[in-house]
């Protein structure tokens, strides 16, 4: 008697592998309808971890919390992500998902080094944030920056370069002022004006430095301002002196 080749080689037939098709399907989707209503169930909760001031974060908290309506895995991270970075008082964002129903957000508080004279303060990128004043811990230690409209970063990087030609004789920059036309002023902790004018600002003010530090570190009480505009030496302008 003959046998069919399938059978023989103990093969499966398209009979046969088309029932468990069929079976795998059916199973597919059994598994399907019992996993669906967890993965469409809104978010439990939405952990928001960060050290900005506490009334802003109740407002960022139930900002976020218009998300709990989203499901766990239908939560935009992306989105959400993108929504807190626009608070002002968070440097940039990480959200993920915590099985089954959570998210966590890790938002870093904005680390300020200088208020801006029209309104707001300088982060360490460079980046002007509007955010309330009495917020801001110990803002008078903070340096004082001014210049046109859209110059804070350039100017908080003249800052830095500035702030370590002046650090090396134990001063402090506590105002910096850029005119319109880009003439540079500076104000140290001791009192002292310099005046840099608008080119060369940098080698100015080294080259100022290095005649402070030969000629005046033992005056300064008695200097008001030293203007460094002059290509080979500086001009000094003195306290007057009660008689």
């Amino acid at each position: 008697m003959k046998v069919a080749n399938g059978a023989q080689n103990g093969g499966w037939t398209w009979g046969a592998k088309l029932l468990l098709l069929v079976v795998l399907v059916i199973a597919g989707f059994m598994v399907w309808q019992g996993v669906k209503p967890w993965l469409q169930r809104p978010l439990q909760q939405i952990i928001l971890q960060t050290d900005i001031p506490a009334a802003e974060k109740l407002r960022l908290q139930a900002q976020v919390n218009a998300h709990l309506a989203d499901s766990f895995f239908g939560a935009d991270l992306q989105a959400i992500r993108l929504e807190v970075e626009d608070h002002p008082w968070v440097d940039g964002a990480r959200v993920s998902r915590v099985w089954p129903n959570r998210l966590m957000i890790e938002a870093p508080r904005q680390i300020f080094m200088a208020r801006w004279k029209d309104g707001g303060f300088i982060n360490h990128k460079g980046e002007l944030a509007l955010v309330e004043p009495r917020q801001v811990v110990a803002i008078e230690q903070l340096p004082l920056l001014a210049g046109p409209a859209g110059s804070p970063w350039a100017l908080s990087q003249l800052f830095r370069h500035m702030s370590w030609l002046v650090e090396r004789d134990d001063l402090t920059i506590v105002e910096l002022t850029m005119a319109r036309r880009g003439a540079v002023e500076l104000r140290l902790q001791n009192g002292i004006i310099l005046l840099l004018g608008r080119d060369q600002i940098l080698p100015r003010l080294q080259r100022l430095m290095t005649v402070y530090r030969s000629h005046f570190v033992t005056k300064v009480d008695t200097i008001k301002r030293i203007d460094g505009r002059y290509p080979y030496g500086v001009s000094v302008a003195w306290k007057e002196v009660d008689s």
